[in-house]
């Protein structure tokens, strides 16, 4: 498909919303007229560097390399290939055209994860290897007018979902027309949560920024309903956080499932993938619980784990083996919120998983049970702790390029040093007249 014959398609289209995806997944672009059209399919659609390194707020990062040392450069957006994305019912007339960070040379900017997404997907194509990857997206719609004190939870509830019956088909309809495949929805834990279940795919690039279009999607038609959609890891204090989790296997040549050897426990393959989740989750954990809110979601026995461990058909456990038919033989990564970048989350999965394949790494023991209660290391439990593994990290430093490292961990930095050093009024409230 060309941008040019998608444009002439969709009539209704007058402006072009051109954006990257920074390392919050948040979009960030520049709106131009459809007359220019051709820059953008030609590749001479140019932005700052720096706007790939900017924090949660929006703000450069103080003294990254990649503002003043550099003169604040322009890199060059690419279009990524991924049909643009349009909202019909909300925004007929405007077109989001995803794009991707390149050097002034064409070679990629490996500051952009998008792009050691694209080398992983190459580097298992010359495996002969091909991911196959489902997503479970969790999220709350919560009221405008939004107060803290809500209703019960009603988990798995039809009656939830068709009480929202014009909203979700709107989502749905949306997605469809985008190419966004919707395998189920659910009413979750949580009062007023979701999950919305995506077809499995092999096409990282494609899974990836399916959910970040599938959020902007949700979140665009939410307040013609009344709602604010929300992603954020733990919103409310009493009900359970959102997740986004992570179904991944690998097939052949012969598209066999290399995680399945004909038995319920799975291949010496599923083992080692394991090993290696396992051994590098602490130094990942900072990309799945990127936030300070990510940490109120890791807490012990409220539907996300804390516990680095794995087991059988166990939802209490890290890394969950589903039941089903052995063909289907998968990981369930459980441990990221729905706050995060989901090419850097693919990435750190792909990575662990061939980490552990690559130098056979076993296992500890399948957990039975309530895995909260076991013996096993923990997450890092804090924002803090989690930016030390991450910036000390040797599979990080090995396995990740170095301006996406330093990008990340400077971003990460910044937004704790400002959110940590506040004084709450909660603070105040219980110190101030009694210590």
């Amino acid at each position: 498909m060309e941008l040019f014959d998608f444009i002439q398609s969709e009539t209704d289209i007058k402006n072009l919303n051109v954006v990257l995806t920074d390392l919050n997944g948040i979009f960030r672009g520049k709106k131009l007229p459809i007359s220019q059209i051709n820059k953008i399919q030609n590749g001479h659609f140019r932005m700052p560097i720096s706007v790939l390194n900017l924090d949660i707020w929006g703000n450069d990062i103080e003294n990254s390399k990649w503002v003043f040392e550099t003169g604040d450069a322009d890199g060059r957006g690419f279009w990524t290939h991924k049909k643009p994305l349009l909202i019909k019912s909300v925004s007929p007339s405007n077109a989001i055209i995803p794009v991707s960070m390149h050097n002034e040379d064409k070679t990629p900017f490996l500051g952009d994860p998008i792009h050691l997404l694209v080398d992983l997907d190459k580097k298992l194509s010359n495996k002969k290897l091909k991911p196959v990857i489902g997503i479970e997206l969790e999220f709350y719609l919560l009221r405008k007018k939004f107060s803290n004190s809500i209703s019960e939870s009603n988990m798995y509830s039809i009656a939830e979902i068709d009480s929202n019956y014009e909203l979700f088909e709107e989502i749905f309809k949306s997605c469809e027309e985008n190419n966004i495949k919707i395998e189920s929805t659910v009413s979750e834990a949580g009062a007023g949560q979701y999950e919305i279940v995506l077809t499995h795919n092999n096409n990282l690039i494609e899974v990836a920024t399916n959910v970040v279009f599938l959020k902007h999607i949700i979140r665009s038609i939410a307040p013609k309903f009344g709602y604010t959609a929300c992603f954020m890891s733990k919103p409310l204090g009493d009900f359970p956080g959102s997740g986004i989790h992570v179904h991944y296997s690998l097939v052949n040549e012969k598209n066999e499932n290399i995680f399945d050897n004909g038995t319920p426990e799975g291949s010496s393959n599923l083992r080692y993938a394991i090993g290696g989740l396992i051994k590098t989750m602490p130094e990942v954990t900072l990309i799945m619980a990127p936030h300070l809110n990510s940490y109120r979601r890791l807490v012990s026995e409220t539907h996300a784990p804390n516990i680095i461990s794995w087991g059988y058909e166990n939802r209490t456990v890290a890394l969950r083996v589903p039941g089903g038919d052995n063909k289907s033989k998968r990981i369930e990564h459980r441990v990221a919120g729905s706050d995060v970048n989901p090419y850097l989350l693919i990435s750190s999965i792909i990575l662990g998983v061939n980490e552990g394949i690559e130098k056979q790494i076993e296992p500890p023991n399948p957990e039975v049970g309530n895995a909260y209660k076991s013996n096993n290391d923990g997450l890092p439990a804090s924002w803090q702790a989690s930016i030390s593994e991450f910036q000390n990290g040797q599979f990080i430093h090995n396995r990740f390029p170095k301006e996406l490292v330093d990008m990340f961990l400077n971003c990460k930095k910044q937004e704790c040093q400002k959110l940590t050093s506040k004084v709450t009024d909660d603070e105040m409230n219980s110190y101030l007249n009694t210590v």
